[in-house]
């Protein structure tokens, strides 16, 4: 078995390109079976590069038909052609570069470089694609100035689009016509697009703060037209947004956006976005509640990315999370803009814990700013993203929004039109606040998540409260043990009785809140005037990506759970009490006892239940009991089945004894007659009508199957739609199976719906779930080769199902390894994605792990695998013990 990952690319190696290319002409002879691309660039010796430094450009999966250097076309004696890459010696200082290659469409099946996809021709050139197109030095810190004329058969390809604003057009011979576009801004080459095909367009305009008015485009499958409206409004709101929120303007007199039916994602190249349909689309219909928050945030996302990510890029792949963890913490301001900060704050946190904290937990656990890698693609990471927008957001809790938003503004003026690192952004930060960021820099460079032992103690003749804290963290494989963080805590009291106390901290005046430094491995905070013994709320609002291990009772917990006024505290405390029960229970249920729900932990679940004052989106967060990973947060070996009986024995107790009150508030926030509407009142009101419907569904009894069947057939909306099937999912009923059938045949022309339909099997925990949705596979409509309907299934099957998957048998192991491998040979980098529950193999049970391991080696001892999925496969077998 050979587990030796080549290539590996090291930050420490980092530099500068030994040439810079000035302007780039591209022609593309555009057929989906041979494109033919013609490329002349005006090439410079940078000041850094040694006087006889040859030329390399990066290039593979591609012809070379031709290449010239200063109009003097070169053979095979001065040509040095390997798979990667072209290297020409003995140029001079200042040249020309005419280049010409042939690519293959209709046999790419990479999504990369440029491909064929349902007539349409498109490109995705992040991070390394534009070497599938021609020969270049593709490379973030290689800005160019693009000037690109596409021609093809006007036919098929009535469209033409590429980055920036057209310049010319015209009609050509044999029934072909051609457009001329031309981007007024130097580029990084992952940020080049062209996308050609017979598209629907919906047209709008924006009006920028200067007067300037830009030209906007959503294209589309003709008859999706009239479902992009929604997205064109999310385009106009977050340009305007953009400019009242962090001063920027967009710069271009064209925006437009491509959405393809089969392709997944987003990707922000620069003036000329492209998305899958399913992140564009919508109707009250068919969309849910979770697709319109998200269609929102990430068509924000692309579009912010015009200045966090293009205008300034980063120098090099190791800086990723400077443009995407900043744009990410963009996209969730601009959301909360709309929903609020505080309990949908919360809706951030409970993705983090659910796909970053494992990141941390497990063998790919790395820092915001990795130092190796041997491919890229791996590290598109909840850490670089989810992670690297937390360690921002701390940035501007330790600063304050005015002076975090002089440091953006001075990030940006400084760097404008160039690929930096994130050392600038920080100095950015530093310069304009006068703050000394020197031991926040950690959060960069150091994998891992903090974990912070919290004990206090009162002195009631002194009316003082004091409050110690320690920090730890894992040490990683040959890295050196991690130094304390700069971890800012935000901090209330609150006394027993549920009313908030104030208290002085410091010099500071007397306050009820405060934001706790802390800088050292142990730290000891007092608060003096606290006129009773203190209940602690820390971290509050989710003030740092860190876990509290805080030493409160049961009945401290209770309290927080019940009065605390800042809702993601008020939260974490009914996880923290839920969690621990079902840890105890979990290990009651191993030794061969008899499960229990203790009274206190049902008096503050009932209280929750019927107070009639708190947010509906709040109540209905609380309500929903911890699960898989963060009941296994932090522990060393994964209780699976323990923690899963457990749970099913709490949720059938809670649902038997309330079962009255979860019926009443569902039937008071069914939505009988009403238009829907994709606000946060009526999200809130469908959120708890399906957390209480999912908790009855505990009972296992026939009526309330047939209330979700109901459900289903009924609802005026996909979300309740949606909710009701995916519950169904979970039962062993004939009701599940009529929901099923129903749900097909009612949406079976709407491919959307039907990549849902296939979304809820692949997330079974019913008995025998596993073998159906393997069989599932097998569907006439399920195209392995459609990204979208791949993502639903094999996403929701191997990164979400933390049951099914783990099946005894071990079935879904060898389902993912089967897939791994065919995903590999099609030159698709995507395993990293598909990987997050097998990368934790170690903390399961010896029977799992060696089921696991087995697959593992599998893959490794398979010939001809990418290095991508070798250093995927390599890294987590030799995960430590």
């Amino acid at each position: 078995m050979n587990l030796h990952v080549p290539g590996i690319v090291k930050l420490a190696d980092y530099r500068a390109p030994d040439f810079l290319v000035d302007t780039v002409e591209l022609h593309f002879e555009l057929d989906a079976k041979r494109t033919v691309v013609r490329n002349r660039m005006t090439i410079r010796r940078s000041d850094t590069a040694a006087p006889d430094a040859p030329l390399r450009l990066d290039g593979h999966r591609m012809e070379l038909v031709s290449f010239a250097l200063n109009g003097e076309t070169l053979g095979p004696n001065r040509l040095e052609l390997d798979k990667e890459e072209l290297t020409v010696a003995g140029v001079p200082d200042s040249f020309t570069v005419e280049v010409v290659t042939a690519i293959y469409p209709s046999t790419n099946k990479t999504a990369h470089g440029l491909f064929a996809m349902g007539g349409k021709l498109a490109t995705q050139c992040e991070a390394e694609g534009f070497r599938q197109i021609t020969y270049f030095p593709d490379r973030p810190d290689v800005p160019a100035r693009y000037r690109v004329t596409l021609s093809g058969d006007k036919t098929l390809y009535p469209v033409l689009l590429s980055n920036g604003n057209p310049v010319a057009s015209g009609d050509g011979p044999d029934g072909r016509h051609w457009v001329t576009w031309e981007d007024p801004f130097a580029k990084p080459s992952y940020i080049f697009a062209v996308m050609a095909g017979d598209f629907g367009v919906l047209t709008d305009s924006f009006v920028t703060k200067s007067g300037r008015t830009v030209a906007l485009g959503i294209y589309a499958d003709r008859d999706a037209i009239p479902q992009c409206r929604f997205a064109m409004d999310v385009v106009k709101r977050s340009l305007q947004w953009d400019e009242e929120v962090f001063g920027l303007e967009y710069d271009l007199d064209r925006y437009n956006i491509v959405a393809l039916t089969d392709w997944a994602g987003a990707m922000e190249n620069k003036g000329l976005n492209l998305f899958g349909l399913d992140g564009i689309v919508t109707d009250p219909e068919t969309t849910t509640d979770g697709d319109y928050v998200i269609i929102e945030r990430i068509v924000g996302h692309e579009q912010f990315h015009n200045w966090t990510g293009n205008r300034v890029t980063c120098r090099d792949w190791f800086q990723l999370s400077l443009k995407e963890g900043l744009t990410r913490l963009r996209d969730q301001l601009f959301i909360e803009s709309k929903l609020g900060s505080g309990a949908w704050r919360i809706e951030t946190v409970m993705a983090l814990r659910r796909n970053q904290f494992p990141e941390d937990d497990g063998p790919a656990a790395h820092p915001i700013k990795p130092d190796a890698f041997a491919s890229i693609d791996n590290f598109y990471t909840n850490t670089i993203y989810d992670k690297g927008a937390e360690v921002i957001r701390m940035m501007s809790a330790l600063l304050g929004w005015p002076a975090f938003r002089k440091g953006f503004d001075l990030y940006i003026a400084r760097h404008d039109g160039q690929a930096v690192t994130t050392e600038e952004f920080v100095k950015a930060m530093e310069d304009a606040s006068g703050r000394d960021l020197t031991q926040f820099r950690r959060w960069y460079h150091q994998a891992g998540r903090p974990r912070i032992e919290a004990k206090g103690s009162y002195d009631a003749a002194a009316h003082r409260y004091t409050l110690n804290l320690t920090q730890t963290c894992r040490s990683m494989p040959d890295k050196p043990a991690p130094q304390p963080f700069h971890i800012p805590i935000a901090t209330g009291l609150i006394a027993r009785d549920g009313t908030a106390l104030t208290f002085r901290s410091g010099d500071a005046p007397a306050a009820s809140s405060t934001v706790l430094e802390m800088t050292e491995a142990t730290q000891s905070f007092v608060f003096d005037d606290v006129a009773s013994e203190p209940v602690p709320s820390l971290l509050r609002g989710f003030s740092a990506p860190v876990t509290i291990l805080a030493d409160l009772a049961d009945d401290d917990l209770a309290v927080l759970m019940a009065y605390d006024p800042d809702p993601f505290a008020r939260w974490d405390a009914a996880q923290t009490l839920a969690i621990r029960l079902i840890r105890a229970q979990a290990k009651v249920h191993s030794s061969g006892g008899a499960m229990s729900v203790p009274e206190s932990f049902a008096g503050a679940f009932e209280a929750t239940l019927r107070d009639a004052t708190i947010d509906p989106l709040l109540k209905a967060q609380i309500l929903s009991l911890p699960d898989e990973p963060v009941l296994s947060e932090g522990l060393a070996t994964i209780d699976l089945d323990g923690h899963m009986a457990a749970r099913n024995f709490l949720r059938h107790t809670l649902a038997t004894r309330f079962k009255d009150d979860l019926l009443a508030i569902y039937r008071a926030n069914t939505e009988d007659g009403h238009a829907y509407v994709p606000d946060l009142p009526s999200i809130s009101r469908r959120r708890i009508k399906n957390v209480a419907l999912d908790l009855l569904a505990a009972l296992g009894t026939p009526d309330i199957a047939d209330l979700c069947l109901n459900q289903v057939k009924t609802a005026g909306n996909m979300t309740d739609q949606f909710e009701a099937l995916a519950t169904l999912t979970h039962t062993d009923t004939p009701q599940r199976d009529e929901a099923l059938a129903w749900f097909y045949e009612r949406w079976k022309t709407n491919d959307i719906v039907i990549n849902k339909w296939f979304n809820a099997q692949a997330l079974s925990r019913a008995p025998g779930a596993v073998q159906r949705i393997i069989a599932l596979e097998s569907h006439p409509v399920m195209d392995m080769t459609n990204m979208a309907r791949g993502l639903a299934f094999y996403g929701g099957f191997f990164r979400q199902n933390r049951v099914a998957f783990h099946d005894s048998s071990g079935a879904g192991y060898k389902f993912l390894a089967d897939r791994l491998l065919m995903i590999d040979a099609m030159g698709r980098s995507s395993s990293h994605y598909l990987m997050p529950q097998i990368n934790q193999w170690r903390r399961y049970d010896p029977r799992r792990q060696a089921l696991m391991k087995a697959q593992l080696e599998r893959i490794a001892a398979t010939e001809g695998i990418s290095k991508s999925l070798r250093e995927n496969v390599t890294r987590t077998l030799a995960a430590p013990a």
